[in-house]
């Protein structure tokens, strides 16, 4: 509902400064050529720049919304990182994969970009796995 009511503030706003710019125009225009200032010779300027600053408005608006949509997308897109499925190093964005230096280890990549800090353990899996018949042997 928040949403609705700055949408419906922005497009009048946008509404009276249409107004406001083509009455000054026109005011402007009327002054050089010596015209009479009337109410009457605003309706024009009043009417038409109502109706042309809620359509820039509302176009702004819409452009707004596609721009949030596509920061969205290009975050999603980018949360995407290349990495290599045997070492775990992760490639550098914007680099070549057949370079070797484009490759970095997962955990300085990670420390680079965030407040991580990283200490390394084992999982009982790759314990039972990687030590099985060394663990069975000291029990």
């Amino acid at each position: 509902m928040s949403n609705q009511k700055g949408y419906i503030f922005f497009i009048s706003f946008s509404v009276f400064c249409g107004v406001l710019l083509l009455c000054g125009f026109s005011t402007f225009q009327k002054q050089i050529i010596g015209a009479s200032l009337s109410m009457k010779g605003y309706i024009v300027p009043v009417v038409f720049g109502g109706i042309f600053g809620g359509i820039i408005g509302f176009y702004f608006k819409k452009i707004n919304e596609y721009n949030l949509l596509l920061k969205e997308r290009v975050n999603t897109l980018e949360s995407f990182l290349p990495i290599c499925s045997h070492c775990k190093k992760i490639r550098k964005p914007d680099s070549a994969p057949d370079e070797i230096d484009s490759w970095e280890q997962m955990e300085s990549y990670i420390s680079k970009k965030t407040s991580s800090q990283f200490s390394h353990s084992i999982c009982p899996g790759c314990m039972e796995k990687l030590y099985g018949d060394d663990m069975d042997e000291d029990q």
